[in-house]
């Protein structure tokens, strides 16, 4: 049977947007400064770490607003007109309904998935904590942002040829460090008080894999938990002994505070979505390692 011609067109759309998303076009603008426009801060600022000075970065995703309902404005609309690449997280919020629109309104524009590292393994190893093959929050944790450092450095390398030495000094400097923030996070997660902890939003998926815990999330499927799944989750934490309970910023924490009152657990308040990935990675890892305040009831 014959396709319709907006199934075609659809088809074409999305090969269209794979193929720009695993190859890269040497840029007319390589001896210019480089406008790159990027879906959130913490991909912003691994960028600029690697990039230094050499171009300018816009993020869409203003800060203290959830990826998952965000709608783009029109100066963004304009920021990625005038860019000459749009790296994007791969399957986060708004992206999934984004990412053709943008192909569509502009088509000359290098779409980029910073994922694309980690899909394939994500299919062979399918996360038993969540629902899908790929947690897109995978900028928390060593081996995600080594992986979307590597995509941004190959592509950069080839956009702008002219400064491939300078994007391969910033690369290695940025891997570097890397290497040292996990060997440091690894030995602080040693020994713990407990491997488990509880968070509303699966933001932790890659981090707990990464680093051998149990991330015990509230939501279900994206929605609030039944009082059921509520008893559950607060029988489960119990019985790994979960002392820490992480608060998202974007999200509501009455729930998330009367679980952790429910625990006797300490809450912690962290924000994935900041620029600052280093300040987050650590202070997740140092209040799981903290000892000093244990939980006040079990």
């Amino acid at each position: 049977m014959m396709c319709s011609s907006f199934t075609r067109h659809l088809y074409i759309s999305l090969l269209a947007i794979e193929l720009l998303a695993t190859s890269c076009k040497p840029s007319t603008q390589h001896a210019e400064h480089l406008q790159i426009t990027t879906t959130i801060a913490p991909a912003a600022q691994v960028i600029s770490e690697i990039a230094d000075t050499l171009l300018t970065v816009t993020t869409l995703l203003p800060q203290g607003n959830s990826p998952e309902n965000y709608e783009p404005t029109p100066q963004d609309i304009q920021a990625l007109a005038t860019s000459t690449a749009y790296f994007y997280m791969g399957d986060l919020g708004f992206e999934r309904s984004w990412v053709e629109r943008i192909h569509t309104m502009q088509p000359d524009l290098q779409l980029v998935r910073l994922d694309q590292e980690l899909t394939d393994r994500a299919h062979q190893h399918k996360h038993p904590q969540t629902s899908t093959l790929h947690d897109p929050h995978y900028w928390t944790s060593v081996r995600g942002l080594k992986a979307m450092a590597h995509t941004i450095y190959t592509t950069l390398s080839c956009i702008d040829t002219l400064h491939r030495e300078s994007y391969r000094t910033g690369y290695s400097r940025f891997s570097e460090r890397l290497s040292r923030i996990g060997k440091e996070i690894q030995a602080q997660l040693t020994t713990l008080p407990s491997r488990a902890f509880v968070i509303y939003h699966p933001s932790l998926t890659e981090f707990a894999e990464e680093f051998g815990l149990h991330q015990l999330i509230i939501e279900q499927d994206g929605k609030e938990p039944t009082p059921q799944q509520i008893q559950t989750l607060i029988e489960e934490a119990r019985r790994q002994d979960v002392r820490v309970v992480f608060i998202q910023q974007e999200f509501d924490s009455k729930l998330i505070q009367s679980i952790a009152s429910e625990l006797g657990a300490r809450t912690v308040l962290i924000n994935p979505l900041d620029g600052n990935w280093e300040a987050q990675l650590r202070g997740i890892a140092h209040a799981l390692s903290d000892t000093s305040s244990a939980p006040s009831t079990r």
